[in-house]
């Protein structure tokens, strides 16, 4: 039996983005319910912990209980994301072991155009893309649809569907929006009309596997409503765009279609030294180009989530899950793992 510390981070609200984005944060709880039960199950002794606004707190309580192994939830810290990678930074400096990607991976994947800028540097095709950091009125001569994102979030906040513009008063409009509202520059990005791809990776016994693809339909959404995964779709159950995207496991993909896809992600996984588990968001365009669009390491495991889909599609109950993640980081604690693999 060890001693498993669940650690997250408990939702602040702070003074940028919008009232219904704290529903995303809130998700969390069904989260650490469902991994503290497979923890559990598994015999292992469980501590949930938050951080909170004193991480001095946090540091005594992990100085105390000594875990084996942390289980990192965690996706910002004072309510703020790009400190998230400072979570594996602190438990790397305190030598205790926990699951998922490492702080260098999480705090480049946390800049959308720094990752962008690496797939490209690798002949990895991500759409077009400029970042601004302070709204402008001059921008013209854009080829459209073109989606504006902010730069730093997950869960797709500040992402809607007045999100894909088609002229240049939606881009300038939507530039200035996410700047102001979200304190963060705006990522201005080609919008690729095509499939959408959540591919789940995981590594077992020294392996790094490639989980069955799940694919987003967007074939029932009404007329005008870009076909996106956009703030609704994903955490509003009330909303159009929640109802009409349907989530399909495996997607059904040519075989050569569905061999490019999985080499593309597994390059990308390994590219960014993700670990343990990791997906990769794709869009495939009408000519068959294979787009990556997003890299998240650590993503979202709570029941209902796509990545856990894929999990179980592929055989594999959440308990044997949860129970991977947790011995691929007792094996780096004891000096066990394929170097291949670390």
């Amino acid at each position: 039996m060890s001693n498993v510390v669940i650690l997250y981070n408990l939702f602040e609200w702070v003074e940028k983005g919008e009232e219904k984005d704290s529903l995303a944060e809130h998700a969390i709880v069904e989260e650490i319910g469902a991994v503290e039960e497979a923890v559990r199950s598994l015999g292992h002794q469980s501590y949930v912990m938050a951080i909170q606004d004193d991480i001095l707190t946090v540091v005594h309580w992990l100085e105390e209980i000594r875990p084996d192994v942390v289980f990192n939830l965690c996706e910002s810290v004072y309510g703020d994301s790009c400190l998230e990678m400072n979570v594996p930074a602190l438990l790397d400096l305190l030598r205790i072991p926990y699951t998922g990607s490492p702080a260098l991976t999480l705090g480049l994947c946390q800049n959308k155009g720094k990752v962008k800028d690496i797939l490209l540097s690798q002949g990895i095709l991500t759409p077009r893309y400029k970042i601004f950091d302070r709204a402008e009125n001059h921008i013209k001569g854009n080829i459209f649809p073109i989606i504006v994102k902010p730069l730093h979030e997950d869960g797709s906040l500040g992402i809607s569907k007045e999100s894909v513009v088609y002229d240049d008063e939606g881009l300038n409009r939507q530039i200035r929006y996410v700047i102001e509202k979200y304190n963060q520059p705006a990522l201005v990005e080609e919008f690729i009309e095509g499939r959408e791809l959540n591919v789940g990776l995981v590594e077992t016994n020294g392996k790094l596997g490639v989980l069955p693809i799940s694919e987003i339909d967007y074939s029932e959404f009404p007329e005008g409503v870009p076909k996106i995964c956009g703030y609704e779709a994903k955490w509003l159950p009330g909303s159009t765009e929640y109802q009409k995207s349907k989530p399909i496991c495996p997607a059904p993909l040519e075989w050569v279609t569905k061999k490019r896809v999985e080499h593309i992600a597994t390059k990308v996984f390994r590219l960014f030294e993700c670990r343990d588990y990791a997906r990769v968001d794709i869009r495939v365009d009408r000519d068959g180009k294979i787009y990556v669009i997003e890299v998240n390491p650590n993503p979202d495991i709570s029941l209902q989530s796509g990545m856990t889909r894929s999990v179980k599609v592929a055989g594999m109950t959440y308990t044997e899950f949860v129970g991977g993640l947790i011995e691929r980081a007792l094996q780096r604690r004891d000096g066990k793992m394929n170097n291949a693999t670390k």
